[in-house]
């Protein structure tokens, strides 16, 4: 199954995709409908227990002045997590649509042919709904006439990959949308005297387990992945760069605010369905502030 590998940088342009509903208006000159351009990106926040989490996309619908599906010429067959660290891949790039308001934005997703990889074995990866009525995001915004609007869709597939009591993988995405033309990413470097700490319970492997959490606020008293309001907007690996001889983390796309930033090397003991605060430790926690540059 071929995967999609173009990123932002490499310019990509999406498939070729038909427009289902009638624009209105038509005609030329005075008569014409006003338009503004639609760019739609798909990032993630990575996890540590998958090779691969492949998901096939086939259309993208839109709600405003009037329903709009856009469907692929092909399914879109994209492993989430060749985008991450500020990559993203466009399921729409510079989409021509109706200018005015617009209430949500659908993702159309074929269940069959998506597929999570662990320790080298492929799973079925169960999306609930997904390929009934695709996973919706209740955001609104406004594509002004002439004018450009820019989303990337985080899947944060740390909170997002449950396991059934049977073994079965579940993909129940906790999405985070952004507006890519007002968000940064966010970078930074963890000490390592926090990776190397003797109460890390990654064992003897300090490769592992080590994440930053992002929260939406300030001063915010941190806790792992529970599957509730508490829970961070965003998370990264903390990675050694070995050209620096750092311990670095990238959090792609965050918007321009106000939030608490928290270490924790027992990441691995993460279950996201349940508390696991009596394991899961943050030795590190700063405020901080993103802005526009």
């Amino acid at each position: 199954m071929e995967k999609i590998k173009k990123i932002l940088s490499a310019g990509f342009v999406g498939s070729s995709v038909v427009l289902l509903a009638a624009c209105g208006g038509g005609g030329s000159g005075t008569d014409s409908v006003s338009t503004g351009s639609l760019t739609l990106g798909i990032t993630d926040a990575p996890i540590d227990s998958a090779d691969s989490v492949t998901v096939v996309f086939d259309s993208v619908t839109l709600q405003g002045p009037e329903r709009t599906t856009i469907e692929f010429d092909e399914p879109m067959v994209i492993d989430l997590l060749d985008f991450q660290n500020g990559e993203r891949v466009l399921l729409l790039d510079e989409q021509e649509l109706l200018a005015g308001d617009y209430q949500f934005i659908r993702l159309g997703i074929v269940e069959e042919g998506s597929f999570i990889e662990v320790e080298g074995q492929q799973f079925p990866l169960e999306v609930p709904s997904g390929s009934q009525s695709g996973l919706q995001l209740n955001r609104g915004f406004t594509l002004a006439a002439g004018g450009v609007s820019d989303f990337t869709v985080d899947f944060d597939l740390r909170r997002s990959i449950t396991v059934t009591g049977n073994g079965d993988y579940m993909l129940r995405p906790t999405l985070r949308i952004v507006d890519a033309l007002q968000a940064v990413n966010l970078t930074g470097v963890i000490d390592e005297s926090f990776i190397i700490d003797p109460a890390c319970n990654n064992g003897d492997n300090n490769d592992m387990g080590n994440v930053v959490y992002l929260f939406s606020t300030q001063d915010v008293v941190p806790q792992d992945v529970q599957g509730n309001d508490g829970d961070p907007i965003a998370s990264a690996n903390v990675e050694f760069n070995s050209a620096t001889g750092e311990y670095e983390y990238t959090i792609g796309f965050v918007a321009v605010g106000n939030y608490t930033l928290a270490f924790t090397c027992d990441a691995l003991l993460d279950n996201p369905e349940e508390d696991n605060l009596d394991v899961v430790n943050f030795p590190f926690v700063e405020n901080i502030a993103v802005g526009s540059n």
